[in-house]
């Protein structure tokens, strides 16, 4: 048993990095650099196909080290590709130290493009709906969809491109919506930050009245027009399935 361990042990060790550890002296080199090319450009190529972005603004060199250092030292804790993406933003986030060559916002766009990912294969459905949205009333209930993300960076990581790279960190919060609509489709919406505070208060509250939810999110003094202002901006919400909505049964 020992020996098939650290037969196990040498054999996974060239997989990971071949220029650091000899290949095992019972398999041939050449049936060993095949394993070795099919493992690591498996995970490759889920992550540059899960992160297109970080891909394509980075050198091809400085990928390839970034995917090798992640192929090398990450203990995956899942046997699933699916879940290679979240592992590496562990990894971005936990393991990899800083270096000098990295972007300010490689994080916040690599949990962005993880983000678009996940809402993309989440097994949670929005209730089927037959009818044309309703217009709010206050005697509603509304919650936030099950598939919508409330999310603040300091980059505008949904403007990042080889064309647009920031180097400064922004004056105020980047705010947005990640979501799925009804037709599987991930759609995101940049928002101001009162938006951000409502969205992000019914995601803490669950499903509410609106008329609660209103006398809550809004000052004591508000006066009719700022609060026609939040209801027009929960109405294109509704429409947009970023909140679920209840109607009042008559």
């Amino acid at each position: 048993m020992m020996d098939f361990q650290q037969q196990q042990a040498a054999f996974s060790a060239y997989i990971r990095n071949p220029e650091q550890h000899p290949c095992p002296s019972d398999v041939a080199p050449e049936r060993m650099k095949m394993y070795r090319e099919l493992f690591f450009n498996n995970v490759e190529g889920f992550l540059s196909s899960n992160f297109p972005v970080l891909h394509q603004i980075l050198p091809p060199t400085q990928w390839r080290q970034l995917a090798q250092d992640f192929f090398e030292h990450h203990p995956s804790t899942s046997p699933y590709f699916a879940e290679i993406p979240e592992e590496f933003l562990t990894y971005l986030q936990n393991e990899r130290p800083n270096t000098e060559t990295d972007y300010p916002f490689l994080l916040e766009l690599a949990h962005y493009e993880w983000v678009e990912m996940a809402l993309a294969i989440d097994q949670e459905t929005l209730p089927s709906t037959t009818q044309e949205t309703q217009t709010l009333t206050l005697s509603d209930t509304i919650s936030l969809s099950p598939l919508a993300w409330p999310l603040a960076y300091q980059y505008p990581v949904h403007k990042i491109s080889p064309d647009y790279l920031p180097l400064q960190a922004l004056e105020h919060p980047s705010y947005l919506v990640v979501y799925r609509d009804h037709e599987d489709e991930v759609h995101f919406i940049e928002l101001a930050p009162m938006s951000f505070q409502l969205l992000h208060s019914l995601q803490e509250q669950g499903t509410v009245k609106l008329n609660n939810f209103l006398t809550a999110l809004l000052p004591a003094d508000a006066n009719a027009t700022l609060q026609a202002a939040a209801l027009e901006a929960l109405q294109q919400f509704v429409n947009k399935q970023v909140i679920m909505q209840n109607p009042a049964q008559i």
